[in-house]
């Protein structure tokens, strides 16, 4: 039984996980300048607030398109 071979040369590419602690999350800028300056890519970011970011993608992406009432509008419609 002979494998399929693809025309096409492999490209192997390696991944790195960089995690900021929380006592050092007030450098995160500074950290990540580092990174960028060593030649790496930052390919992903973990929101802070996991919570908060769904809620916004959810209201950014609903197709139904909601309209969010904020303090000062309930106030007027008084």
């Amino acid at each position: 039984m002979q494998k399929h071979q693809s025309p096409f040369p492999r490209i192997y590419v390696e991944r790195t996980l960089a995690i900021i602690k929380p006592d050092a999350i007030h450098k995160s800028e500074e950290i990540e300048d580092i990174i960028l300056t060593s030649g790496f890519t930052i390919l992903q970011h973990k929101p802070l607030n996991p919570c908060v970011w769904l809620a916004e993608w959810l209201l950014k992406n609903n197709p139904n398109k909601p309209q969010i009432c904020d303090g000062a509008v309930a106030e007027e419609a008084e």
